[in-house]
């Protein structure tokens, strides 16, 4: 079993098909299209001006057995004021002497570049797929969360491994109810003078995507883990975004006319991924796909925040109600993700709103030993 460094684009296209490998015929993993994972992946992506990366996999013979990518993101340790580096797009077999040669490869290369601790799954940050599901497997992942075989818990602690946090999903049909308490205090913050919803604007997509990326900067800033969105990063993130919004899904708050917080809402495009299976390249498949797409009924809350001023006026459960009373137009159910195990407040609101938790995700995180020598191809 050797363990290579991906530096061509012939293995950086085996880096990409290997899960669709892994997991094939699986009934709940769904894969992103590889153009887009090769997109993101691509050094050229405005997410690599403050990261840089390596890329590794573990082979026998000619067959790939598993995959890890190593990366420091400067932007986050500037913003926590942190020495530390990540490691995500972690597939690999069941077997913990390839996961723990795959994840001595990423160790060694954050050692010689001199971080005290490594942290993920972030694939590449927790602005994109973050965590490894480690509760809920019996069901499809929604767009943009994570899915990976049950064992993969086992071979992360196996490798020295600890829970850093836990992300945690719920989800709300049609047919749950708010509480009467989340009832009465949303009419009575609903009642302040000067409030006003409006949905975005779709035809001046990059105007609103600039108060978007202010509003969610500022309403995240204290959260763990979090990096704010720059503005090449945004307008990358809108658009990936621009041909699955839809208006319905989405709203501005507003007090007196200034834009106070914000949610969107997207369609669960798992639901085409899994017919495309990675590719546009076979027409019937993209055939099966649009109709699929005409017929998603669910969603995936993917962003809200309200500005720091404008917080303790309830205008976060006004968004809350509006997603769930005016979504169901649209939508049988969706699920609200993620949210850190340590917010109570938050989920005391998503609680009493009639949601329920469904999954659960690990971040997970190792001490390093101090700086060691760059690292050669590992052979085991």
């Amino acid at each position: 079993m050797e363990i290579k460094t991906v530096s061509s684009s012939v293995q950086l296209k085996a880096f990409v098909d290997f899960p669709f490998l892994l997991y094939k015929n699986h009934p709940y993993w769904v894969g992103e299209l590889k153009a887009d994972t090769l997109h993101l992946l691509d050094e050229k992506n405005p997410f690599w001006l403050d990261a840089s990366r390596a890329l590794f996999m573990a082979y026998e013979g000619e067959k790939p057995l598993g995959r890890i990518m190593a990366l420091i993101n400067r932007a986050h340790n500037e913003y926590h004021h942190e020495n530390i580096g990540f490691f995500g797009f972690f597939d690999c077999v069941n077997d913990k002497h390839v996961s723990a040669a795959l994840f001595n490869a990423a160790e060694q290369w954050l050692q010689a570049r001199g971080v005290d601790k490594m942290r993920g799954p972030a694939s590449p940050s927790s602005n994109h797929v973050y965590g490894l599901l480690v509760d809920g497997f019996e069901s499809d992942p929604a767009i943009m969360m994570p899915y990976n075989f049950a064992y993969y818990a086992d071979l992360l602690e196996s490798a020295g491994l600890l829970k850093a946090k836990d992300l945690l999903a719920f989800r709300r049909t049609k047919d749950d109810v708010f509480s009467e308490r989340f009832l009465k205090v949303c009419a009575r913050c609903e009642r302040a003078p000067g409030i006003t919803l409006r949905r975005l604007n779709l035809h001046k997509i990059d105007q609103e995507a600039e108060i978007i990326r202010r509003i969610y900067n500022a309403a995240w800033a204290q959260n763990w883990g979090f990096v704010p969105l720059t503005a090449r990063e945004m307008a990358d993130t809108v658009q990936a975004l621009k041909p699955i919004l839809r208006p319905e899904g989405t709203c501005v708050i507003e007090e007196n006319g200034a834009a106070a917080g914000f949610y969107i809402c997207i369609p669960n495009m798992n639901r085409v991924l899994k017919v495309l299976n990675g590719s546009l390249k076979n027409p019937w498949r993209v055939l099966k796909a649009l109709w699929t797409w005409k017929r998603i009924k669910d969603a995936r809350l993917i962003m809200l925040g309200v500005l720091p001023e404008f917080r303790k006026r309830g205008l976060d459960l006004i968004l809350i109600k509006h997603i769930i009373t005016h979504g169901v137009a649209v939508w049988d159910e969706a699920e609200l993700s993620w949210v850190l195990e340590d917010n109570a407040a938050m989920i005391r609101g998503i609680d009493e709103c009639g949601c329920h938790p469904t999954k659960r995700y690990r971040v997970y995180e190792k001490s390093l030993p101090e700086r060691a020598p760059a690292s050669r191809p590992v052979h085991a």
